[in-house]
């Protein structure tokens, strides 16, 4: 199979906010550093890289920042793992609230789209 060049396409509709942009860096940091798309992280952690005061708006808010993350990317010629989607729309992570977690899974083919596709990259600024 002869792979077509892939072709850099502005996938964000809008910039994210300043506080989504710290989330969606301090979750791709902490993939790097454990090497791992599942992580399960205590509501401290993102109460300290957010600066936000431990309680149930707080968390309200987070999830706020985790759906502004989940924004579908619509990408055009996407080819990921051998397989070519002429359209193919992506989220940036799966996350589940627990009672003292939030259990997230980034998205491998957002991370591909990420580093492969987008003009308009964020994650390693």
């Amino acid at each position: 199979m002869i792979s077509n060049e892939i072709k850099k396409q502005r996938l964000m509709s809008e910039p994210l906010s300043e506080n989504a942009l710290k989330l969606a860096r301090g979750l791709y940091n902490t993939y790097i550093t454990y090497d791992d798309f599942d992580m399960n992280i205590k509501f401290t952690t993102f109460f300290k890289l957010l600066n936000l005061h431990p309680c149930t708006d707080s968390i309200r808010d987070i999830r706020n920042l985790l759906e502004e993350l989940n924004e579908p990317l619509a990408v055009k010629n996407f080819e990921f793992q051998g397989k070519t989607h002429q359209l193919k729309f992506i989220q940036f992570c799966n996350y589940e609230i627990g009672e003292e977690t939030i259990q997230v899974r980034l998205s491998p083919e957002y991370l591909h789209a990420h580093d492969k596709y987008m003009l308009d990259t964020f994650l390693n600024s």
